[in-house]
C-alpha cells in the first residue's frame, strides 16, 4: 500500500488537473481526519471541521463555548466569508437545527472543555512544583532539614496542596500553603469554599502561594489569611458563596 505522501509526486504525474490540487492541505487533513471517517456526504466536512479546529485551530475552537449562535455571529464578518462557506456546506448553520447538528456543536464544546481542564491542571502542577522548588530553597537557607511535601498528589480534599515548615519558638510549625497559578489580567485567582474554610482554621498557619504564569520567569505573590478576607464573600440570608474571584495586585 503506497502512503499518502508517496502519492503525490505520482498524481501530479498522471493527473492533468494536479496543479490545481493543494496537496498540503490534503495531506493535513489526512493526519487530522480520523481514519475511520466517512468520505461522502455531510459528514465528511463535519469531521474535518472538527479535526482543524480542535488540532490547527484551537483559539477558533474556544469560541464555540460561547454558544453556536455567538459562534456563528462571529463568522458574518467579511473576513471571515470563506470560513463561514465552509460551515455552510458542512450543514452546520441551518436554521432551525437538526438533533445532529446540535450533537456536533455539543460535541466540539465537550472536546474544548476538556482540553482547557486538562492545561488548567497542567498549570496547576506547575505552579505547585513552583511553589515546592521554592519551600526547599527556602527551609535550605533557613537550615531545616525537613522538605516540603506535595500534599495534593496524595489528598486533593487536603484544602492545601504543599506543607511546608518554618522555625517557631519551641520547634518546627507548619507551614500550610494553597497554590494558585493565573494568566489572567489583572491578576486574580479562584477561591474555593472548602480552601477557605481551610485557611480560615489554620490562621496564620495558612498562605496562599499565587504564580503569574504570564511572565518567564514566573512571579511569586504571596498572601496571608487576613490579607485574603477582605475580598471573601459573606454569607446571607439569600444563599452561600461556593466559588469567589480574588484580585491579587490590591
Amino acid at each position: 500500500m503506497i502512503a499518502p505522501h508517496d502519492l503525490v509526486p505520482i498524481i501530479k504525474k498522471v493527473e492533468p488537473n494536479a496543479p490545481s490540487c493543494d496537496f498540503p492541505a490534503a495531506l493535513k487533513l489526512h493526519d487530522t481526519v480520523p481514519k475511520d471517517a466517512p468520505h461522502q456526504g455531510v459528514e465528511f466536512y463535519r469531521d474535518c471541521l472538527f479535526g482543524v479546529l480542535l488540532i490547527e485551530l484551537p483559539e477558533w475552537a474556544k469560541l464555540v463555548t460561547l454558544g453556536r449562535g455567538r459562534f456563528i455571529k462571529r463568522l458574518n464578518a467579511s473576513e471571515f466569508r470563506d470560513v463561514r462557506s465552509l460551515f455552510r456546506q458542512a450543514r452546520l448553520l441551518d436554521e432551525p437545527p437538526e438533533m445532529s447538528d446540535i450533537e456536533w456543536w455539543d460535541r466540539l464544546q465537550a472536546n474544548v472543555r476538556s482540553d482547557q481542564d486538562a492545561d488548567k491542571m497542567r498549570r496547576a502542577r506547575q505552579a505547585e512544583q513552583l511553589s515546592l522548588n521554592h519551600e526547599a530553597e527556602f527551609l535550605r537557607k533557613a537550615g531545616i532539614t525537613k522538605e516540603p511535601v506535595w500534599i495534593s498528589i496524595e489528598d486533593n480534599t487536603a484544602g492545601y496542596d504543599v506543607l511546608s515548615y518554618r522555625a517557631g519558638e519551641f520547634g518546627l510549625l507548619n507551614r500550610l500553603i494553597e497554590v494558585k497559578s493565573t494568566i489572567a489580567s489583572p491578576l486574580r485567582f479562584f477561591l474555593t469554599r472548602n480552601e477557605w474554610d481551610q485557611a480560615d482554621q489554620f490562621g496564620e498557619a495558612f498562605v496562599f502561594h499565587i504564580w503569574n504564569l504570564q511572565v518567564e520567569p514566573p512571579v511569586l505573590f504571596e498572601r496571608t489569611v487576613e490579607q485574603v478576607r477582605p475580598h471573601v464573600p459573606v454569607d446571607n440570608e439569600k444563599g452561600q458563596w461556593k466559588t469567589a474571584m480574588i484580585p491579587v495586585n490590591v
